[in-house]
């Protein structure tokens, strides 16, 4: 039997159709999005979580291609299938530390759009030409326009520790994102996605009806795969991979559960597992930590120096459901960054206090922070650090904690004083 194909590294929704790779049908959770709850949405989602490829799958079907859709959930939901203008803006093409590079970057975006319309915006400002792109779009078509901007914060994450740089790639922002909240009536629906809020950008005060759906039940498994979805969609695929583990198919979904499960993102407690390390996984019949080692561990470090964060805080935090829609800029601690990063998430909610739990969501981010950050935190040596972490993962493995803390005691007795 062929092996089916997995999308590593394929974020188009019509690529991932038409060349038949395999896809967990969202789209159910996508006509709802679309059409009963609003036309102004705000989705924070950790990175590699599935955030572009669900930006994808709203694009198509705005554009009407119901051609794409033939099979799933969406077909027998949508009737109308009506060709939106439809301008999607993956801001992870602006992913820059100088804001000229970021300015000519959003520059060629807006040409792209531009040249459809046979428009030449270059004298006006970004926001200007937005607005006009809007415009001309609505009176062509006679159909309002659909805006998605997929990673709208990449660019100011790359600088959030330099204030020169961050001011003025907040102005270049300022300026695209300010027509939004005029033009609403020439809008059919807005889309945002990122990893956390900024205070001053200025997305999130000219559209006075932008609805954070990010801790919203409704939505909880909208990005990523649920457990349902794996033991549904994967059975077959699991199978595979126990036989390579010599595990039964019960016993390699326990695995999976430990390793890539755990993930929260509501008071609802749907389990979801992190998405980018379940696709390679089974692409490559191999479990390894995929999500952790596609990070940079440099900006993780940067968040716990900027908030004087300790490891041995890490786990079991109090959190009041309040602090995760604070702006990233007005955040009080590091916790609801982490939790946003994907470096933690949800264990436990308390609806009487509005009270979320914290903690690390699984076996791959428990290894990959104490591997990125032990360096950080004790010895300089990487051998000595990297032994203190496979004898103490041994013993903890075979359920001798007295060598587990033998280990530690060895190697704290080393330290300076």
């Amino acid at each position: 039997m062929a092996r089916r194909r997995f999308p590593v590294g394929v974020q188009d929704f019509e690529s991932i159709i038409k060349d038949g790779f395999v896809y967990v049908d969202k789209t159910g959770y996508i006509y709802d999005l679309a059409n009963n709850y609003g036309n102004a949405m705000f989705l924070s989602r950790p990175r590699r979580f599935g955030k572009s490829l669900l930006c994808s799958t709203l694009k198509y079907y705005f554009l009407g291609r119901k051609d794409l859709f033939e099979g799933l959930a969406i077909d027998r939901l949508e009737k109308d299938w009506t060709r939106y203008p439809v301008f999607h803006f993956d801001m992870s093409q602006c992913k820059n530390d100088d804001p000229d590079a970021v300015a000519v970057s959003l520059d060629l975006i807006l040409k792209n759009f531009e040249k459809q319309y046979g428009l030449l915006g270059e004298d006006l400002s970004f926001g200007d030409r937005l607005k006009m792109l809007i415009l001309t779009a609505h009176e062509r078509t006679g159909h309002r326009a659909v805006l998605i901007f997929d990673e709208y914060d990449s660019p100011v994450l790359n600088v959030i520790d330099e204030p020169e740089k961050l001011k003025a790639i907040r102005s270049i922002y300022n300026s695209f994102y300010g027509p939004v909240k005029s033009m609403a009536e020439h809008l059919r629906f807005v889309f945002l996605t990122g990893i956390t809020k900024f205070s001053q950008m200025s997305i999130f005060s000219t559209i006075n009806n932008l609805s954070n759906i990010s801790m919203d039940e409704t939505w909880e498994g909208l990005c990523g795969i649920t457990a349902t979805e794996l033991e549904r969609d994967f059975k077959d695929d699991i199978a595979t991979l126990a036989v390579k583990y010599k595990l039964t198919p019960d016993e390699m979904l326990a695995r999976l559960r430990e390793r890539y499960d755990g993930y929260h993102f509501g008071p609802g407690m749907v389990d979801v597992y992190n998405p980018f390390s379940i696709v390679n996984t089974f692409s490559r019949i191999k479990l390894d930590d995929y999500w952790f080692s596609s990070a940079t561990p440099s900006a993780l470090i940067k968040i716990l120096n900027k908030y004087n964060f300790k490891i041995t805080d890490i786990e079991r935090k109090n959190v009041y459901a309040s602090s995760f829609d604070q702006p990233f800029d007005n955040m009080a601690s590091a916790i609801p960054i982490l939790y946003q990063s994907g470096y933690l998430t949800i264990k436990d909610y308390d609806f009487d206090l509005d009270l979320y739990t914290v903690g690390i969501p699984n076996g791959e981010v428990y290894s990959g922070l104490y591997n990125t950050l032990m360096p950080v935190y004790l010895n300089d040596s990487d051998d000595d650090n990297t032994s203190l972490l496979m004898a103490v993962q041994r013993a903890m493995r075979d359920d001798d904690i007295d060598a587990a803390l033998t280990a530690v005691q060895s190697y704290l007795s080393a330290l300076p004083s």
